[in-house]
């Protein structure tokens, strides 16, 4: 366990989650004040929206999740760091309790990530750091919005709202790419759904159908090019 996931590593994880779930404030509460900004209390009730439907109409178990906001003091909620080895599709993997091994690290500072990045780089490894602004503690707590997420646009906020709630009610142990893909399906198509079939607002509806093919297209480009690669590398 102590190889996998580090004491220092479940406290500041823990620390940053503290910070993030004692700033909640209610959306419901944000929405009905004069004093929030028209264009942001759309997103909040939109938000609110999305949630009652992935809960009524898909059956997630959304509990208490999105109905509170924190305003975090960065743009940025988290980094989240990938590596796999130079000459195949081996991804380098990470133990945590209760997710067991995944294919992913979360970091909440930069100077942090860059160091793991060198390290894994000095082992043979092709490393990747990328900004999230979204993550699910799988149901253990009631996750909040957070103030980077209404930076997205409208079809975007909704299909990751639906996503993130998706992993509350689905989440098996050492099945990274599984969940990740079944999360990414269920918010897509959660997505058009809503603004197709519930609420019905055709530019959005369009851009919700559009979203999802550029992503069965871009998945048909990445199969093709691996298969490629895997039969280079084989050589």
């Amino acid at each position: 366990m102590l190889a996998g996931c580090s004491p220092f590593f479940a406290i500041r994880a823990g620390y940053e989650e503290a910070k993030i779930l004692s700033r909640r404030q209610s959306i419901a509460r944000l929405v009905e004040d004069p004093r929030t900004p028209a264009q942001r209390r759309a997103k909040l009730q939109l938000v609110l929206d999305v949630r009652n439907f992935a809960a009524d109409s898909l059956g997630l178990a959304a509990e208490e999740s999105y109905t509170t906001f924190s305003q975090l003091d960065s743009d940025t909620l988290a980094l989240v760091l990938s590596a796999a080895r130079k000459d195949s599709f081996e991804p380098y993997t990470w133990w945590f309790p209760i997710v067991g091994r995944v294919p992913y690290r979360g970091f909440f500072s930069e100077s942090s990530a860059r160091r793991a990045v060198e390290d894994l780089e000095k082992k043979g490894y092709d490393a990747y750091v990328r900004p999230t602004s979204a993550f699910s503690t799988l149901g253990w707590f009631n996750d909040p919005l957070v103030s980077p997420l209404l930076r997205y646009d409208s079809v975007t906020l909704a299909n990751t709202v639906i996503h993130e709630i998706f992993h509350n009610t689905l989440y098996l142990a050492n099945q990274a790419i599984f969940n990740e893909s079944l999360a990414q399906f269920v918010g897509a198509r959660g997505a058009i759904e809503y603004f197709c079939s519930v609420r019905v607002v055709p530019d959005r509806c369009r851009v919700a159908e559009a979203a999802w093919q550029d992503e069965l297209l871009f998945g048909a480009f990445l199969t093709e090019l691996i298969a490629d690669l895997e039969a280079l590398y084989a050589r």
